[in-house]
């Protein structure tokens, strides 16, 4: 019976690192070509709440930042893509941020 006895302690620890997982929240971010050479990004959280405000850099290859804005209210951020190489980088907070190459952005 003492193996019993351990099963719930256990099951109970388990259980609360379960909540804790399934209330914490990582960004959502992507990147589009829209139109010609204009690109759309969204950004969000798991959880599903806004990331109006938040701020998104536009990087070339050595990360100096060409293009600063900030997320609309309705999720976006839409900007004309520069020449060459470029990243953008989603700033959504402590632990909450993303980074996209424009390698990796397509229609």
């Amino acid at each position: 019976m003492k193996s019993l006895d351990l099963v719930h302690p256990i099951l109970l620890a388990t259980a609360l690192l379960f909540c804790q997982a399934a209330s914490a929240h990582g960004p959502v971010f992507d990147c589009y070509i829209e139109n010609d050479d204009w690109v759309k990004c969204e950004a969000g959280y798991t959880d599903g709440s806004s990331a109006a405000g938040r701020k998104i850099h536009v990087q070339d290859t050595s990360n100096k930042v060409l293009l600063e804005g900030t997320v609309d209210k309705d999720n976006s951020f839409t900007f004309r893509a520069p020449a060459g190489a470029y990243s953008v980088v989603f700033l959504g907070g402590e632990n909450h941020g993303a980074t996209i190459q424009s390698s990796d952005i397509t229609k």
